[in-house]
């Protein structure tokens, strides 16, 4: 036997299966390079974010629900402009990197992981946004997340075509559109926003109305809060009475101004007298979806007037201008408009007729039950004054609840002594035995001045 040709069989043997190995090695490192070089451009596609797109360049149908999906996702028709802008803001912070480790090639399938990185858009989300502008600028700087999307291929026709293409793994990378999101303000947000050092009841006294024809409470808001006026968030208030409601306002525009002034007034709901009944008082804050921002608690009551059972302080006769009467006859409620009296009293213009005697007490054959006040000339104001009446002390809060018998509103008028209110009311000698009750107020503000009462026997 020849053992040199068996050496050179058997090494040309060997030297072709080395040589098979070898090929075989290079058309698999082939494969892999197309692999990859398929997965950048699916991953390229993928960051436009254009169905249309994707499906073209993937081969994927069009038809299919894979495609529907996808395009129905990636579409933004019927889309906010908030929405368009947090989207666009999202896909500016998307990047990739192909995983070439982790690519893995058969005969005729193959795969390999596509990395994604892009904002932690949640985190961002979780926060308190004024606008769409401040979103968008937190969401470029916010966190980043990894996304692995492990994207499969087959062979068809010599080329690598990708296989899972609007998969639900493929879908991951655009949960971000299915973000609902709200940037309109919540009740807390509000609540949040109110000065409680200037918040309050307007012209109460430890929460105490008394004797009111109106009830106002005005909301003042941190200066934040005009940042939202072009949102069209709408604020309404009720009134509630003893538990009961008594108004609805209208919606009010939020942000519009620093302040929202919660006012109703005795025609708002109803009452036919000139102040509100004694009770306990609720106003509430709700926005339009009827969330509660706030709830703020009043009473009301009514001037318990004492009536003497004998002559007052006065000091009596026709023509008094003297304040004898003050503290029994009259009494102020604002002290501050005091300033600006110089003499006040019950008067009658007829001196001579003797109609009126002992301070408050007139004749019934009184022409006008008259209450005058002198003033400073500085003294500006408009007043509006109520007269009741009641025929005995009995019925005197029942006279209060109801109507006044008269009711006017008067400006300070010139004389040439001095500067004088005509707090008049004419009963053309036909005055009726009982008590005359008078309640005189700010014209401009409805805050009470004075009160008094008068006695005709």
């Amino acid at each position: 036997m020849n053992r040199n040709i068996i050496k050179k069989a058997v090494s040309a043997v060997l030297t072709g299966a080395v040589l098979l190995g070898f090929t075989g090695c290079l058309n698999n490192g082939g494969a892999k390079k197309a692999v990859l070089e398929v997965a950048d451009s699916l991953a390229t596609d993928m960051l436009t974010c254009n169905a249309g797109k994707i499906i073209k360049n993937t081969g994927l149908d069009k038809k299919s629900k894979e495609a529907q999906s996808l395009t129905e996702l990636l579409s933004d028709d019927e889309k906010t402009d908030d929405e368009k802008a947090f989207f666009k803001a999202v896909e500016s912070t998307i990047e990739y990197e192909i995983d070439e480790e982790s690519c893995t090639v058969n005969k005729d399938s193959a795969s390999v992981d596509i990395v994604f990185t892009i904002v932690d858009y949640s985190s961002v989300l979780a926060e308190d946004f004024n606008d769409i502008d401040e979103l968008t600028k937190a969401i470029k700087k916010g966190d980043t997340n990894e996304i692995t999307f492990t994207a499969e291929f087959v062979k068809e026709d010599k080329e690598w075509v990708p296989d899972n293409v609007g998969s639900k793994k493929f879908l991951k990378l655009y949960d971000y559109r299915k973000v609902e999101l709200d940037l309109s303000l919540s009740a807390e947000k509000i609540a949040g926003l109110i000065d409680k050092n200037v918040s309050d009841f307007w012209l109460t006294t430890d929460g105490k109305y008394v004797d009111t024809n109106f009830i106002q409470y005005d909301y003042f808001f941190a200066s934040e809060a005009l940042e939202y006026a072009d949102k069209e968030f709408y604020l309404y208030f009720k009134l509630y009475k003893d538990g009961q409601v008594a108004y609805v306002s209208d919606n009010m525009l939020f942000g519009k101004s620093t302040n929202i002034s919660c006012r109703v007034e005795l025609g708002d709901v109803g009452l036919t007298g000139s102040i509100f009944e004694d009770g306990t008082y609720t106003i509430e804050l709700l926005t339009a979806d009827g969330e509660v921002v706030d709830t703020e608690i009043v009473t009301v009551e009514h001037t318990e007037i004492t009536v003497p059972s004998g002559n007052g302080g006065g000091n009596g006769g026709g023509g008094n201008t003297t304040t004898g009467g003050e503290g029994v006859y009259f009494d102020y409620y604002d002290k501050s408009f005091k300033q600006y009296v110089i003499e006040a009293d019950w008067f009658e213009y007829d001196v001579d007729a003797g109609c009126l005697s002992d301070g408050c007490f007139y004749d019934k054959s009184v022409q006008y039950i008259a209450f005058s006040i002198q003033v400073t000339p500085e003294c500006d104001k408009e007043l509006t004054y109520y007269y009741y009446y009641a025929a005995n002390e009995n019925e005197l809060a029942d006279a209060l609840s109801g109507s006044p018998i008269f009711t006017d509103t008067i400006s300070v008028t010139q004389y040439d002594n001095g500067y004088y209110y005509d707090i008049d009311y004419a009963t053309n000698g036909e005055a009726q035995s009982g008590f005359y009750l008078l309640f005189v107020m700010d014209a401009e503000t409805n805050s009470n001045i004075l009160y008094g009462f008068c006695k005709v026997s």
